[in-house]
């Protein structure tokens, strides 16, 4: 009874909208601006998911890097060395919303033995084509 009153509230305040903006015909999945619009969203997605995964991997190659420098003593590389596994474990996340954004647009998909080569060659140059 609640939802149902809710979507009538909702309904009637979009028909109000519609009436304001003179919108006498809704968009349906046949017309040519929902599918504009539905090509933006998917390109939104998939930059969105691109911009998480690369922000992940270099996150990953400075916690390397910091690793890696002399004075770094036991407990921090012990620190460093759990949140990289913490870090790969949510680059696995990010690469399956890049997958299936890359998948929806008709992208090549990544695996996550390919970007952690991306990590320990520090090239990341990904997929800015679009």
């Amino acid at each position: 009874r609640h939802a149902q009153e809710n979507y009538e509230k909702d309904l009637k305040a979009v028909q109000e909208l519609e009436g304001c903006l003179g919108i006498t015909r809704r968009w349906v999945p046949e017309d040519e601006e929902w599918q504009a619009a539905a090509r933006l969203v998917a390109n939104r997605k998939y930059q969105r998911a691109l911009d998480n995964v690369e922000h992940l991997v270099v996150s990953q190659i400075f916690e390397l890097s910091k690793m890696n420098q002399s004075g770094t003593g036991y407990k921090l590389r012990k620190h460093i060395g759990k949140a990289l596994q913490t870090r790969s474990a949510a680059i696995r996340a990010a690469l399956l919303q890049y997958n299936a954004a890359a998948k929806a647009l008709g992208c090549r998909a990544l695996e996550f033995d390919e970007v952690v080569e991306y990590a320990f060659l520090a090239d990341f140059d990904l997929l800015r084509d679009t």
